[in-house]
């Protein structure tokens, strides 16, 4: 018997770390720092508005005048999140992370409750080696480096955080069914 093929939702985080839309980008820096990560989900009211990196910041910050305290995240983050469904295959999201040179997707399921879809984690290419080296090694992918400051606690239901907009990838969601989603979540 052949075993199926590995999803996203195998190896995505759980419970990404939240920054809202009008914190300091020092404040997201040093949160980011304080974790040992390079990507905050971006809240506007309880919504999904988009994602910020490291390397967001970094090029903000590289502006001639810019300031680590007037400057907030709204400035630097990507607005329009790409996303994919959990049963979305491991090796079409490395492909079109590739090709896209994303550094991460969020990942989307239907809430159980009422059927609109949800963030419920995000893959990074940290995620990406962790899944290459559990696939190569054979055994369980368990992060080889934890935030410190994200409280350790136990297993909570899913949160659902909507998206105020989204954008699919090939494959993981339509350009017509990223439009249901986004309509349905605002």
């Amino acid at each position: 018997m052949i075993a199926p093929p590995p999803t996203v939702a195998q190896y995505m985080t759980s419970e990404p770390a939240t920054a809202d839309l009008g914190i300091s980008l020092a404040d997201a820096q040093e949160r980011m720092a304080q974790n040992n990560i390079r990507h905050l989900v971006v809240l506007e009211d309880g919504q999904i508005a988009g994602v910020i990196s490291s390397r967001d910041i970094a090029v903000a910050l590289g502006v001639k005048g810019a300031s680590r305290r007037d400057l907030i995240v709204a400035d630097a983050m990507t607005d329009f999140p790409y996303v994919c469904r959990t049963t979305t295959s491991l090796a079409e999201v490395a492909e079109q992370m590739e090709h896209h040179r994303w550094g991460c997707v969020i990942v989307i399921d239907a809430d159980e409750d009422d059927g609109v879809d949800v963030a419920v984690g995000i893959f990074t290419t940290t995620d990406a080696l962790r899944a290459l080296h559990s696939l190569i090694s054979g055994k369980p992918a368990e992060p080889m480096v934890k935030p410190r400051d994200l409280p350790q606690s136990e297993p909570q239901p899913r949160r659902p955080l909507r998206f105020a907009h989204l954008r699919a990838i090939e494959g993981g969601l339509g350009r017509h069914q990223a439009a249901q989603v986004a309509t349905s979540t605002r």
